[in-house]
């Protein structure tokens, strides 16, 4: 599982800098659905971080296995974690 985690991170990566940021996010998400507004987009992206990831410009590794481990692990419908793969 880890292995896949990790390199659907680096999918998403895609300028190889390390952290999933806000336009790596988008672009993930519009490829898989068909949207006319990035607001909700924007709005699930901003869910996922924490101080120290606005800081950054967005997700690390280390934090995206941490929020994946939270999308799998928690059942609860109102988590942020949701909110990984895009805006529900």
């Amino acid at each position: 599982m880890r292995a896949f985690i990790e390199s659907n991170f680096k999918l998403l990566d895609i300028d190889n800098d390390g952290i999933v940021g806000i336009k790596e996010y988008r672009y993930n998400c519009i490829t898989r659905v068909a949207i006319d507004d990035v607001a909700p987009i924007d709005k699930a992206f901003e869910t996922l971080l924490n101080d120290d990831d606005k800081k950054r410009g967005g997700l690390s590794l280390d934090r995206y296995k941490e929020r994946y481990g939270q999308f799998l692990g928690n059942t609860a419908d109102n988590h942020s974690a949701v909110n990984l793969f895009g805006p529900l």
